[in-house]
């Protein structure tokens, strides 16, 4: 049965991994189209594009041989890139633009076992691996992103959890917090995992493991840092000299609205208008599925909030992936399912050719 919904799950998820690369192959035209011939520095790097150039930099020279701001990418998808590089040819870039890829088709293939498992409802597996693909910040998943493989090991912890298969998402979580810092927030759905499990018998070793699994990693990987480089907290420290001191989200919220009309209308104005569309379907999110998942997808947008400049909050959000399943739940309204996944693909391309136009930070 297993195998038989894996093979599914890879017949739904191919079309649409690569719809979603022609979508963004289509916003790299017309990023090139509108340059004049005058390339940004992101359109010319193609799939290297801005935190590409990073871990890209990462790889070959390592965190001494970048400035300390490049301790802010947690080392997992440089690990895995360096993996790629070594068994296949074409360099450094090849070998981190086939593990974001491939990352993200096997994120798509457990989503679709994940809703399965969850609903009994091919259909509704279907439209999730869908909204998934053409999420808008979505198109980060074709480039030298972390987000890919990422996705993965947390779409397989909350399968594990789902499951109760307690220390292999302990292994999975863990594993996500060195890929991304957000990792450790799984620590939110394995808590609502384990408080009431359908099987009492489990060791709660394996539960307390599951819980802990992401926050010891994360917290690993910057207690190194800060020796090595002899700054406390170094990677959260630089991060706040980027995107500010953290603030109250609900006064960045209201903030934000203030600048829906101010010069800042296509700035962080924007990215306002970006929350409230997450905050509906937080609310369906919630409705709908078990609250592990609302409670993750909530706590990755609330983190996000938290940062004084709103810049990638809209692919922060997509770290926090149950999001995409009120998306699908949405799309499954009779009157609206023909109209989300155009939609959703416009803004795909739209998104992809501010980003490599320089207009959009990804």
């Amino acid at each position: 049965m297993t195998r038989r919904v894996n093979l599914d799950g890879l017949v739904v998820a191919l079309p649409a991994w690569l719809a979603a690369r022609v979508l963004v192959g289509v916003g790299w035209l017309i990023a090139h189209l509108l340059s004049d011939g005058s390339e940004s520095h992101a359109l010319s790097r193609g799939l290297l594009a801005w935190d590409g150039d990073w871990y890209q930099s990462l790889l070959v020279q390592g965190y001494d041989g970048v400035p300390l701001e490049g301790v802010r990418f947690f080392p997992g998808y440089v690990f895995l890139g360096r993996v790629a590089d070594f068994v296949l040819p074409g360099g450094p870039a090849v070998g981190l633009v086939v593990v974001a890829n491939t990352g993200t088709l096997v994120a798509m293939v457990l989503l679709y076992r994940l809703v399965v498992l969850e609903s009994a409802n091919p259909g509704l597996a279907r439209r999730s691996v869908w909204a998934l693909a053409l999420f808008p910040p979505a198109f980060v998943l074709v480039w030298a992103y972390a987000e890919g493989p990422f996705l993965a090991l947390v779409v397989g912890c909350l399968l594990f959890l789902r499951r109760e298969r307690w220390w292999n998402a302990a292994v999975l979580a863990a594993a996500a917090a060195l890929v991304r810092p957000t990792g450790a927030l799984l620590v939110v759905p394995a808590l609502c995992a384990v408080v009431k499990p359908s099987n009492e018998g489990r060791s709660w070793f394996g539960r307390l493991a599951a819980v802990v699994g992401g926050p010891i990693a994360a917290a690993g990987y910057v207690a190194w840092a800060s020796i090595h480089f002899d700054e406390p907290f170094a990677p959260l420290t630089v991060q706040r000299e980027l995107r500010g001191d953290p603030v109250n989200p609900v006064i960045r919220l209201w903030d934000g609205l203030g600048e829906l009309f101010g010069p800042d209308a296509l700035g962080d104005g924007l990215h306002i208008l970006a929350v409230g569309a997450l905050a509906v379907l937080l609310v369906v999110l919630l409705r709908a599925w078990p609250l592990r998942y609302g409670a993750f997808a909530a706590a990755c947008l609330l983190v996000a909030l938290t940062a004084e400049n709103l810049n990638s909050l809209e692919r922060y959000s997509l770290n926090g992936v149950p999001i995409v399943l009120g998306v699908a739940t949405i799309s499954g309204h009779r009157r609206l399912g023909g109209w989300i996944p155009v939609a959703s693909g416009l803004a795909l391309v739209a998104l992809s050719a501010a980003a490599w136009s320089g207009n959009y930070v990804p």
